[in-house]
Protein backbone atom coordinates (compact mmCIF):
# COMPACT_ATOMS: atom_id res chain seq x y z
CA UNK A 1 0.00 0.00 0.00
CA UNK A 2 3.10 1.95 -0.41
CA UNK A 3 3.61 4.24 -3.65
CA UNK A 4 6.94 5.76 -2.26
CA UNK A 5 8.97 3.41 -4.46
CA UNK A 6 12.31 2.25 -2.86
CA UNK A 7 14.82 3.54 -4.45
CA UNK A 8 13.05 7.08 -3.38
CA UNK A 9 12.45 6.23 0.23
CA UNK A 10 16.54 4.99 0.26
CA UNK A 11 17.09 8.39 -0.71
CA UNK A 12 15.36 9.74 1.79
CA UNK A 13 16.93 7.75 4.42
CA UNK A 14 20.22 8.25 3.52
CA UNK A 15 19.42 12.01 3.81
CA UNK A 16 17.69 11.91 7.24
CA UNK A 17 21.28 9.69 8.34
CA UNK A 18 23.23 12.75 6.82
CA UNK A 19 21.09 15.93 7.83
CA UNK A 20 19.69 17.06 11.03
CA UNK A 21 15.57 16.84 10.10
CA UNK A 22 12.37 17.18 12.42
CA UNK A 23 8.63 15.78 11.63
CA UNK A 24 8.20 19.65 11.21
CA UNK A 25 10.25 20.11 8.20
CA UNK A 26 10.99 17.00 7.02
CA UNK A 27 8.53 17.15 3.91
CA UNK A 28 10.27 20.85 3.34
CA UNK A 29 13.69 19.34 3.35
CA UNK A 30 12.87 16.30 0.82
CA UNK A 31 11.13 18.40 -1.36
CA UNK A 32 14.11 21.21 -1.65
CA UNK A 33 17.22 18.49 -1.87
CA UNK A 34 14.79 17.03 -4.46
CA UNK A 35 13.84 19.99 -6.78
CA UNK A 36 17.73 20.15 -6.33
CA UNK A 37 18.55 16.89 -7.72
CA UNK A 38 15.93 17.51 -10.11
CA UNK A 39 17.15 20.70 -12.17
CA UNK A 40 20.94 19.99 -11.27
CA UNK A 41 20.33 16.47 -13.31
CA UNK A 42 18.40 18.39 -15.99
CA UNK A 43 21.33 21.17 -16.26
CA UNK A 44 23.73 18.65 -16.89
CA UNK A 45 21.67 16.81 -19.70
CA UNK A 46 20.76 20.36 -21.23
CA UNK A 47 24.57 21.32 -21.12
CA UNK A 48 25.58 17.75 -22.68
CA UNK A 49 22.56 17.84 -25.91
CA UNK A 50 22.80 21.72 -26.10
CA UNK A 51 25.60 23.66 -28.03
CA UNK A 52 24.35 27.11 -28.19
CA UNK A 53 24.21 29.12 -24.69
CA UNK A 54 20.74 30.82 -26.18
CA UNK A 55 19.31 27.90 -26.39
CA UNK A 56 20.39 26.62 -23.44
CA UNK A 57 18.95 29.19 -21.62
CA UNK A 58 15.71 29.02 -23.21
CA UNK A 59 15.79 25.03 -22.09
CA UNK A 60 16.28 25.74 -18.66
CA UNK A 61 13.54 28.56 -18.77
CA UNK A 62 11.14 26.45 -19.85
CA UNK A 63 12.12 23.60 -17.37
CA UNK A 64 12.32 26.46 -14.53
CA UNK A 65 9.14 28.33 -15.40
CA UNK A 66 6.81 24.89 -15.77
CA UNK A 67 6.75 24.61 -11.42
CA UNK A 68 7.94 20.96 -12.19
CA UNK A 69 10.28 21.51 -9.39
CA UNK A 70 7.30 21.75 -6.75
CA UNK A 71 5.52 18.85 -7.58
CA UNK A 72 4.76 16.42 -4.87
CA UNK A 73 5.09 13.31 -4.07
CA UNK A 74 8.91 13.96 -4.54
CA UNK A 75 9.51 10.50 -5.84
CA UNK A 76 8.33 11.52 -9.56
CA UNK A 77 11.27 14.13 -9.27
CA UNK A 78 13.88 12.12 -7.67
CA UNK A 79 12.40 9.52 -10.82
CA UNK A 80 13.25 12.27 -13.37
CA UNK A 81 16.72 12.86 -11.84
CA UNK A 82 17.67 9.18 -12.19
CA UNK A 83 16.21 8.91 -15.64
CA UNK A 84 18.01 12.36 -16.55
CA UNK A 85 21.21 10.72 -14.89
CA UNK A 86 21.02 7.57 -16.86
CA UNK A 87 20.56 9.59 -19.90
CA UNK A 88 23.71 11.86 -19.27
CA UNK A 89 25.62 8.45 -18.03
CA UNK A 90 24.85 6.95 -21.90
CA UNK A 91 25.97 10.01 -23.58
CA UNK A 92 29.13 10.53 -22.16
CA UNK A 93 30.10 6.84 -21.78
CA UNK A 94 30.29 6.56 -18.31
CA UNK A 95 31.31 3.25 -16.40
CA UNK A 96 28.64 1.09 -17.01
CA UNK A 97 28.31 -0.01 -13.12
CA UNK A 98 27.25 3.72 -12.78
CA UNK A 99 24.85 4.10 -15.57
CA UNK A 100 23.11 0.88 -15.18
CA UNK A 101 22.89 2.26 -10.92
CA UNK A 102 20.75 4.86 -12.84
CA UNK A 103 18.76 2.88 -14.46
CA UNK A 104 18.07 0.88 -11.58
CA UNK A 105 17.24 3.35 -9.49
CA UNK A 106 14.45 4.32 -12.03
CA UNK A 107 12.92 1.65 -12.42
CA UNK A 108 12.50 0.82 -8.45
CA UNK A 109 11.33 4.70 -7.65
CA UNK A 110 7.84 3.49 -7.90
CA UNK A 111 6.20 0.25 -9.07
CA UNK A 112 5.28 1.32 -12.60
CA UNK A 113 8.71 2.40 -13.72
CA UNK A 114 10.62 -0.86 -13.44
CA UNK A 115 9.01 -2.63 -16.50
CA UNK A 116 10.22 0.48 -18.44
CA UNK A 117 13.90 -0.08 -16.58
CA UNK A 118 14.06 -3.84 -17.89
CA UNK A 119 13.01 -2.52 -21.42
CA UNK A 120 15.34 0.07 -21.29
CA UNK A 121 18.44 -1.95 -20.37
CA UNK A 122 17.60 -4.59 -23.28
CA UNK A 123 17.35 -1.49 -26.20
CA UNK A 124 20.68 0.32 -24.04
CA UNK A 125 22.56 -3.40 -24.67
CA UNK A 126 21.68 -3.11 -29.03
CA UNK A 127 22.92 0.42 -28.88
CA UNK A 128 25.82 -0.65 -27.16
CA UNK A 129 26.50 -3.43 -29.40
CA UNK A 130 25.74 -1.28 -32.45
CA UNK A 131 28.49 1.77 -30.56
CA UNK A 132 31.26 -1.39 -30.52
CA UNK A 133 30.76 -2.18 -27.16
CA UNK A 134 32.66 -5.49 -26.37
CA UNK A 135 31.16 -5.28 -22.95
CA UNK A 136 27.78 -4.77 -24.06
CA UNK A 137 25.60 -6.85 -22.56
CA UNK A 138 26.95 -5.66 -19.37
CA UNK A 139 24.31 -3.39 -19.64
CA UNK A 140 21.68 -5.98 -18.82
CA UNK A 141 23.65 -7.74 -16.01
CA UNK A 142 24.51 -5.19 -14.37
CA UNK A 143 20.90 -3.37 -15.02
CA UNK A 144 19.64 -6.95 -13.14
CA UNK A 145 22.15 -7.17 -10.76
CA UNK A 146 21.28 -3.65 -9.14
CA UNK A 147 17.71 -4.47 -9.14
CA UNK A 148 17.98 -7.88 -7.47
CA UNK A 149 20.27 -6.32 -4.96
CA UNK A 150 17.87 -3.43 -4.29
CA UNK A 151 14.93 -5.51 -3.95
CA UNK A 152 16.78 -8.39 -1.81
CA UNK A 153 16.60 -6.53 1.43
CA UNK A 154 12.56 -5.73 1.03
CA UNK A 155 12.11 -9.59 0.61
CA UNK A 156 14.08 -10.11 4.17
CA UNK A 157 11.95 -7.17 5.71
CA UNK A 158 7.99 -7.69 4.46
CA UNK A 159 8.08 -10.84 2.61
CA UNK A 160 7.52 -11.29 -0.83
CA UNK A 161 3.40 -11.23 -1.18
CA UNK A 162 2.51 -9.29 -4.26
CA UNK A 163 -1.21 -8.72 -2.87
CA UNK A 164 0.00 -6.97 0.01
CA UNK A 165 1.71 -4.52 -1.98
CA UNK A 166 -0.81 -4.02 -4.82
CA UNK A 167 -2.20 -0.49 -5.10
CA UNK A 168 -4.04 -0.84 -8.27
CA UNK A 169 -7.23 -1.27 -6.65
CA UNK A 170 -7.31 1.29 -4.23
CA UNK A 171 -6.11 3.47 -7.49
CA UNK A 172 -8.57 2.22 -9.64
CA UNK A 173 -11.62 2.89 -7.78
CA UNK A 174 -10.70 6.06 -6.51
CA UNK A 175 -9.70 7.04 -10.20
CA UNK A 176 -13.29 5.88 -11.41
CA UNK A 177 -15.58 7.72 -8.69
CA UNK A 178 -13.21 11.00 -9.69
CA UNK A 179 -13.76 10.68 -13.80
CA UNK A 180 -17.69 9.80 -13.43
CA UNK A 181 -19.03 11.84 -10.29
CA UNK A 182 -19.04 15.21 -12.41
CA UNK A 183 -20.75 13.33 -15.28
CA UNK A 184 -23.90 12.55 -13.31
CA UNK A 185 -27.27 14.40 -14.32
CA UNK A 186 -28.31 14.84 -10.37
CA UNK A 187 -25.16 16.75 -8.71
CA UNK A 188 -24.00 14.90 -5.07
CA UNK A 189 -22.46 16.97 -2.56
CA UNK A 190 -20.88 13.61 -1.40
CA UNK A 191 -16.56 13.61 -1.52
CA UNK A 192 -14.67 11.27 -4.60
CA UNK A 193 -13.99 9.46 -0.75
CA UNK A 194 -17.58 8.69 -0.21
CA UNK A 195 -18.27 7.66 -3.68
CA UNK A 196 -15.53 5.66 -3.50
CA UNK A 197 -16.61 3.75 -0.49
CA UNK A 198 -20.12 2.98 -2.52
CA UNK A 199 -18.50 2.02 -5.24
CA UNK A 200 -16.85 -0.74 -2.90
CA UNK A 201 -19.97 -1.79 -1.61
CA UNK A 202 -21.84 -1.39 -4.64
CA UNK A 203 -20.47 -1.73 -8.38
CA UNK A 204 -17.11 -3.25 -7.41
CA UNK A 205 -18.50 -5.76 -5.08
CA UNK A 206 -16.93 -9.12 -5.13
CA UNK A 207 -13.93 -7.85 -7.22
CA UNK A 208 -10.76 -7.96 -5.46
CA UNK A 209 -8.58 -6.63 -8.21
CA UNK A 210 -8.54 -4.88 -11.21
CA UNK A 211 -8.60 -7.82 -13.34
CA UNK A 212 -11.52 -9.11 -11.32
CA UNK A 213 -13.43 -6.06 -12.35
CA UNK A 214 -12.61 -6.13 -15.36
CA UNK A 215 -13.97 -9.77 -16.10
CA UNK A 216 -17.45 -8.57 -14.41
CA UNK A 217 -17.86 -5.45 -16.00
CA UNK A 218 -15.70 -5.26 -18.98
CA UNK A 219 -18.07 -2.53 -20.72
CA UNK A 220 -18.12 -0.53 -17.82
CA UNK A 221 -13.94 -0.61 -18.40
CA UNK A 222 -14.07 0.15 -22.12
CA UNK A 223 -16.30 3.44 -21.05
CA UNK A 224 -13.43 4.27 -18.51
CA UNK A 225 -10.60 3.95 -20.88
CA UNK A 226 -12.33 6.12 -22.84
CA UNK A 227 -12.94 8.58 -20.11
CA UNK A 228 -9.38 8.46 -19.06
CA UNK A 229 -7.45 8.89 -22.43
CA UNK A 230 -8.89 12.32 -23.27
CA UNK A 231 -8.48 13.18 -19.57
CA UNK A 232 -4.91 12.02 -19.61
CA UNK A 233 -4.91 13.95 -23.24
CA UNK A 234 -5.99 16.97 -21.84
CA UNK A 235 -3.22 16.80 -18.84
CA UNK A 236 -0.31 15.87 -21.73
CA UNK A 237 -1.38 19.26 -23.58
CA UNK A 238 -1.22 21.21 -20.03
CA UNK A 239 2.34 20.07 -19.56
CA UNK A 240 4.12 19.85 -22.67
CA UNK A 241 1.99 23.18 -24.71
CA UNK A 242 3.37 24.84 -27.67
CA UNK A 243 6.45 22.51 -27.15
CA UNK A 244 4.88 19.63 -28.91
CA UNK A 245 5.01 21.34 -31.66
CA UNK A 246 8.77 21.31 -32.67
CA UNK A 247 8.81 17.82 -31.20
CA UNK A 248 6.64 16.74 -33.82
CA UNK A 249 8.51 18.62 -36.00
CA UNK A 250 11.88 16.53 -35.48
CA UNK A 251 10.37 13.53 -35.83
CA UNK A 252 8.59 14.46 -38.98
CA UNK A 253 11.76 15.67 -40.50
CA UNK A 254 13.72 12.46 -38.67
CA UNK A 255 16.97 14.13 -36.98
CA UNK A 256 19.45 11.59 -36.54
CA UNK A 257 21.95 13.14 -34.02
CA UNK A 258 20.18 11.72 -30.83
CA UNK A 259 17.84 9.48 -32.69
CA UNK A 260 18.59 6.32 -29.49
CA UNK A 261 18.40 8.89 -27.04
CA UNK A 262 14.46 9.63 -28.65
CA UNK A 263 13.45 5.30 -28.58
CA UNK A 264 14.77 5.44 -25.05
CA UNK A 265 12.49 8.20 -24.09
CA UNK A 266 9.88 6.68 -26.17
CA UNK A 267 10.41 3.08 -24.28
CA UNK A 268 10.44 5.14 -20.94
CA UNK A 269 7.32 7.39 -21.86
CA UNK A 270 5.04 4.37 -22.74
CA UNK A 271 5.66 1.86 -20.52
CA UNK A 272 5.43 4.20 -17.66
CA UNK A 273 2.51 6.32 -18.76
CA UNK A 274 0.83 3.21 -20.21
CA UNK A 275 -0.30 1.87 -16.52
CA UNK A 276 -1.42 5.33 -15.26
CA UNK A 277 -3.72 5.00 -18.17
CA UNK A 278 -5.32 1.65 -17.27
CA UNK A 279 -5.07 2.11 -13.58
CA UNK A 280 -5.69 6.00 -13.59
CA UNK A 281 -5.05 8.39 -15.84
CA UNK A 282 -2.37 10.34 -17.36
CA UNK A 283 -1.22 13.23 -14.27
CA UNK A 284 0.82 16.07 -14.83
CA UNK A 285 3.35 14.83 -11.95
CA UNK A 286 3.55 11.56 -14.50
CA UNK A 287 5.14 13.51 -17.23
CA UNK A 288 7.53 14.99 -14.52
CA UNK A 289 9.94 13.07 -14.98
CA UNK A 290 9.98 12.80 -18.83
CA UNK A 291 10.50 17.05 -19.09
CA UNK A 292 13.86 17.39 -19.16
CA UNK A 293 14.46 15.02 -21.97
CA UNK A 294 11.45 15.78 -23.69
CA UNK A 295 12.85 19.61 -23.50
CA UNK A 296 16.45 18.46 -24.05
CA UNK A 297 15.52 16.28 -27.09
CA UNK A 298 13.49 18.40 -28.35
CA UNK A 299 15.83 21.35 -28.46
CA UNK A 300 18.81 19.55 -29.77
CA UNK A 301 17.18 18.22 -32.48
CA UNK A 302 15.95 22.03 -34.13
CA UNK A 303 19.79 23.05 -33.14
CA UNK A 304 20.56 19.93 -35.46
CA UNK A 305 18.26 20.89 -38.45
CA UNK A 306 18.29 24.64 -38.45
CA UNK A 307 20.74 24.85 -40.70
CA UNK A 308 18.75 23.14 -43.20
CA UNK A 309 15.79 24.40 -42.22
CA UNK A 310 16.51 27.85 -40.92
CA UNK A 311 12.57 27.98 -40.35
CA UNK A 312 12.44 25.77 -38.19
CA UNK A 313 14.61 27.33 -35.54
CA UNK A 314 11.74 30.55 -35.61
CA UNK A 315 9.32 27.68 -34.79
CA UNK A 316 11.27 26.42 -31.52
CA UNK A 317 11.60 29.97 -30.06
CA UNK A 318 8.14 31.15 -30.37
CA UNK A 319 7.30 28.19 -29.23
CA UNK A 320 9.21 28.18 -26.40
CA UNK A 321 8.59 31.49 -25.53
CA UNK A 322 5.25 31.06 -25.57
CA UNK A 323 5.41 28.17 -23.07
CA UNK A 324 7.06 30.01 -20.90
CA UNK A 325 4.52 32.85 -20.68
CA UNK A 326 2.38 30.29 -20.43
CA UNK A 327 3.74 28.85 -18.12
CA UNK A 328 4.48 31.83 -15.77
CA UNK A 329 0.60 32.46 -15.74
CA UNK A 330 -0.06 29.11 -13.84
CA UNK A 331 3.26 29.12 -11.98
CA UNK A 332 1.71 29.94 -8.48
CA UNK A 333 -1.06 27.38 -9.28
CA UNK A 334 1.61 24.71 -9.83
CA UNK A 335 3.54 26.10 -6.22
CA UNK A 336 0.09 26.16 -4.46
CA UNK A 337 -1.57 22.81 -5.74
CA UNK A 338 1.47 20.71 -6.57
CA UNK A 339 0.30 17.49 -5.14
CA UNK A 340 -2.97 17.64 -7.29
CA UNK A 341 -1.68 17.98 -10.29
Amino acid sequence: MFSGGISSSMIVGLYKLLVPTSLENLNWHIRIFSMVCYLSSSFLLIQQLISTSALRLLALAILTTSGFQFIQPSSELIAGSFLTMFLVATINRWPLLLASFFLAMFGLAKVEMLVASIVMAGFWWLWERRRGNPQALLTILLTGAWLGLLLLPGFFIQGANINEMDRSMVAFIFTYAELFSPHQFISSTQSIDEVSVQLQTGKFLGAHSVLQFIAQHPSHYVDYLALSFFKGLGQLLYSLKFMILPMTLILGFRAKRFRPLMVLLLVASVLTLLPAWMFSYVRVRYLVKLFPAFIALTISGCEELEPSLPWIGKILWASGIGTILWQLKYFDDMWMFSHWH
